[in-house]
């Protein structure tokens, strides 16, 4: 149950959302925003075991196509769950300025002269890149640095930007808070999951009445990276 003093978040790494915790205070006066970036599927698991009020999940299924939704089913059988649609985020290759490695693609993560940087297990972004190497008949065991795991974008950005490694999958915000080069891959929806049963509290109607308005807008075209076409989307299932 939410404390109004205190909205528990855990989930998927996002800048905007570290930026949205900084400045809660101003969003829902009085109530904090507690932060916990563990990654897309134990956000939804602490969600499920009543360990956070909000979850944040970019999590893709292969099989579907589709963002979220095939999990949130499966984890909540018979909840009524709400999903709010913080951004689009572009998604793709970070490499050094100049990409000088020549990276063009996935399958040139099998090449001997590149180090790979990969995020968490459990991940949003690390289940999407296992299915795309599934996808592209590719073994991991033949990409130098697969183990090499990063808990956020910012982690896996400055691994590449203090040259330990050459190449990294992420978020173009992260990208370009760190000056890489960005190639991009796709977009993908990162949502806000609740329980219906919190959407009328006052820090959740705050939270989704910022999240429609011009600040946060400007919020993320100062970050880079986001597309807003369907920011504030509310879904029920």
């Amino acid at each position: 149950m939410l404390n109004q003093e205190i909205l528990r978040f855990a989930g998927s790494h996002d800048l905007a959302v570290a930026w949205m915790a900084t400045h809660f205070d101003e969003i829902s006066p009085g109530c904090r925003f507690h932060l916990n970036f563990s990654g897309s599927l134990s956000g939804l698991m602490s969600l499920a075991e009543g360990k956070a009020d909000l979850a944040g999940s970019h999590l893709w299924d292969a099989e579907t196509n589709m963002y979220n939704l095939p999990f949130v089913e499966k984890l909540f059988p018979g909840e009524r769950i709400v999903l709010i649609t913080l951004a689009h985020r572009r998604i793709g290759w970070f490499v050094k300025p100049g990409n000088p490695k020549g990276f063009t693609g996935i399958n040139d993560l099998i090449r001997k002269d590149i180090h790979f940087v990969n995020r968490n297990v459990g991940s949003g972004m690390r289940v999407y890149f296992d299915s795309k190497l599934k996808s592209c008949g590719l073994n991991s065991k033949d990409i130098i640095g697969y183990e090499n795991q990063k808990m956020t974008h910012t982690d896996l950005a400055i691994e590449i930007a203090e040259n330990r490694a050459d190449v990294g999958l992420g978020i173009e915000a992260a990208a370009k808070a760190y000056n890489l080069e960005f190639l991009f891959e796709n977009l993908e929806r990162y949502d806000l999951i609740i329980r219906q049963g919190l959407l009328e509290k006052t820090p959740i109607k705050d939270l989704i009445a910022w999240v429609k308005s011009d600040k946060f807008l400007q919020v993320l075209d100062r970050l880079g990276g986001y597309e807003s076409s369907e920011i504030g989307k509310i879904q029920l299932i």
